[in-house]
């Protein structure tokens, strides 16, 4: 891993955003804020979190129907063992991770369930860039870096989710034209490989057969709103142990931030690139840099610390070790036989 560019990529990134975050605090008032907290507000904050966890093992049975029908329970454990992935492994591993688990202990297809987990980011996505845009258009902002961040994320996100839903509801619509393509720029590869890749493709666009069902797609969207209004509901009781007030809708504006900004390369845990847009959001709205900061990062230890307890103790439940993982979520899922494409 310490060999790896990325990683290094991830670092520095991660660095800069931290030292951006930082910037202008001081540290004697940001102790102050730390230690006048009231950090029982945790405790509920966390069960808002693990409501929103549990709703999206429930979307993701609904976009894994396709594919095959598990339950949200059995779900539940590896949605989460993904967070703990994502939180320690570098490179959003456990997205991968998520698919390997899954396609070893239910049989199911790797690529069909990454294409449902491409599907799942895609409408986290957009919906978090609607957040955004319902918000700053009935609460816009002055001027000012905090003001220059929301919009920039906005210019970016927006366009790229759009373009993506358009591109997977076209291909999900038109299957059995997709796959005449894929055949026609896989005819020049062996027969072997040719037929390997195919399968690939072909249980790949099993897992976007939910585009497919308008009914399913209004049902998504809806969750993945739920979903998301529960974390931010989580920032917003975690506030209220801290001695600052801002409305829920700010810290649903942070939240959409922070999740977006998360995209760019970073350290396990999203260290910087999470810290710095949700201070960046506070301070727009007249949050002191001081208190901004330590709020933050309490919130991101109780985002980080118990969900990747619980998936570490899954992870022991399901027989499984992190060493497997890293070895699993660098691999990548066009690897997996064609035997277990179902």
């Amino acid at each position: 891993m310490l060999r790896n560019w990325r990683f290094w990529l991830g670092v520095v990134i991660s660095l800069f955003f931290l030292v951006l975050a930082f910037r202008g605090v001081q540290l004697q008032e940001a102790w102050r804020a730390l230690s006048t907290a009231n950090y029982l507000f945790v405790i509920p904050g966390l069960v808002s979190y693990f409501i929103g966890v549990w709703l999206r093992s429930i979307r993701w049975r609904i976009l894994l129907r396709p594919v095959r029908d598990a339950t949200a329970g059995r779900l539940f454990p590896v949605v989460v063992i993904g967070y703990m992935a994502n939180n320690i492994l570098p490179a959003r591993l456990g997205e991968l991770v998520r698919a390997y688990v899954l396609g070893e202990q239910e049989k199911v297809s790797k690529s069909a369930t990454l294409a449902t987990i491409v599907v799942e980011r895609m409408f986290d996505g957009l919906t978090m860039v609607g957040f955004m845009i319902f918000i700053l258009w009935f609460f816009p902002l002055g001027t000012g870096s905090g003001a220059d961040l929301l919009g920039g994320i906005i210019r970016v996100g927006a366009p790229l989710f759009v373009i993506a839903l358009v591109l997977f509801l076209v291909i999900a619509s038109w299957r059995s034209a997709a796959m005449r393509l894929t055949n026609m720029l896989l005819a020049f590869l062996p027969v072997s490989l040719r037929a390997k890749l195919g399968g690939l493709v072909s249980a790949f666009l099993d897992g976007l057969g939910i585009l497919r069902s308008p009914r399913e797609v209004l049902a998504v969207f809806v969750l993945s709103i739920v979903i998301w209004l529960f974390e931010a509901g989580m920032y917003y009781i975690i506030m209220l142990g801290f001695a600052f007030r801002v409305p829920f809708y700010v810290l649903v504006l942070a939240t959409a931030a922070a999740n977006l900004f998360t995209i760019a390369p970073s350290t396990p845990g999203y260290v910087g690139v999470f810290d710095f847009p949700v201070q960046a959001t506070l301070t727009a709205y007249g949050v002191a840099e001081s208190v901004a900061i330590t709020y933050t990062l309490v919130l991101h230890v109780a985002l980080w610390v118990p969900i990747t307890l619980l998936g570490l103790f899954y992870l022991w439940h399901e027989g499984l070790s992190l060493g497997w993982l890293q070895q699993r979520g660098a691999a990548h899922p066009a690897s997996e036989s064609t035997d277990n494409v179902m």
